[in-house]
């Protein structure tokens, strides 16, 4: 075979170089997006008919979505646990997991970490009365396993954020029930945690306050750090802070403000997947429910400019876990329709997530 002259050698390699780079910088420089959404099996807890679920917690472990608690289109908490397989073409047909949660629960947040789930709080009953009650559960591709009682949080509460790293719980904000009663509530600014283990939690300890009291505050784990975004205030407003905390086996350092939602929202759903923190949905001022996706670079130093990512199919205010790149998101309210059991899932397209943290 005759060889080719130098110079085209030359030029070819000059062109295979430019192509090794712009594919590098494609991949670098190109910020993390969500796919299109696409429709998945809908959350099949039904009253009189109409399929729906709001105010449950979901956790994702080993490939598969576990939701827990939540209420009706009746607004009736409900103890029922459903969980599915979670794939590159959404989530599979959900099936009723043989323990329910040892008490109807609503607004429950819950965590899931080396096979287990960890769940705190939440409204009991459908006078909004809260409770401290703390459970703990196997979680197995057979469902959740037997619920056992551990240690109660320290007050009454619904609506706090509670997130598994470094080998605790940590629960941000919520509303306080110093009663027990809904007559007595407060919005929290309070960051409890405890050691998680195969036994359960162990006893609570106080850590760095919150900067503000909240409820509905919607936080995130990645590594040894904790992002808060949104929430509302004791008047009502939503927010559209965001902080985030180093975290240790010994509790939160001093919480530091990172760059502004875009939105005043409250009750979004935020995940972290690969070095970006992305949150989905929520309720505006009003209580008027977006469908905005927005997300962040996450480093050390926080995180970086938000950026909109593509619109989620319906304004709701729903429950999202991430797993394998993927996106699943869960029922939820819409301000227009109500109580909604659709659910979607979108490929997360985070190759360029360390710049986008810079």
């Amino acid at each position: 075979m005759r060889a080719l002259p130098r110079s085209v050698v030359i030029v070819l390699a000059v062109v295979l170089v430019g192509l090794i780079a712009l594919t590098l910088y494609s991949s670098f420089s190109t910020p993390p997006s969500s796919g299109p959404w696409q429709q998945t099996y809908s959350y099949p807890l039904q009253t009189g008919g109409v399929a729906g679920v709001v105010g449950q917690s979901c956790v994702e472990s080993a490939g598969y979505v576990y939701c827990i608690g939540g209420q009706d289109a009746n607004s009736v908490p409900t103890s029922a646990v459903y969980y599915a397989p979670a794939s590159t073409v959404g989530v599979g047909n959900w099936t009723l997991s043989a323990n329910p949660y040892p008490q109807p629960i609503v607004f429950v947040s819950c965590s899931s970490a080396s096979g287990y789930v960890y769940c705190v709080g939440g409204t009991h009953d459908s006078n909004g009365d809260d409770t401290a009650d703390s459970y703990f559960a196997t979680l197995s591709p057979s469902g959740v396993g037997a619920w056992s009682p551990t240690t109660p949080y320290p007050i009454a509460i619904d609506a706090p954020s509670c997130v598994s790293t470094v080998g605790n719980l940590y629960c941000v904000g919520g509303e306080n029930e110093t009663s027990g009663t809904n007559s007595t509530t407060a919005t929290s600014g309070s960051v409890w945690y405890a050691p998680i283990s195969s036994s359960g939690l162990g006893g609570w300890s106080k850590s760095a306050v919150y900067p503000a009291g909240l409820y509905f505050p919607s936080c995130s784990s990645l590594g040894s750090y904790v992002y808060c975004v949104g929430g509302e205030n004791a008047q009502e407003s939503p927010q559209n802070s965001t902080y985030y905390s180093y975290v240790t086996s010994s509790g939160m350092g001093a919480w530091a403000s990172a760059p502004a939602y875009p939105i005043q929202a409250i009750a979004q759903s935020c995940v972290t997947s690969d070095s970006s923190l992305f949150c989905v949905g929520g309720l505006q001022s009003g209580g008027t429910s977006t469908g905005s996706v927005y997300f962040a670079g996450i480093s050390s130093s926080g995180l970086g400019a938000w950026q909109s990512a593509s619109s989620y199919p319906a304004g709701v205010a729903t429950d999202c876990v991430a797993d394998a790149g993927f996106l699943y998101c869960v029922g939820g309210y819409n301000s227009n329709s109500g109580v909604t059991g659709d659910s979607y899932y979108a490929l997360l397209n985070a190759t360029a997530s360390s710049s986008a943290s810079a």
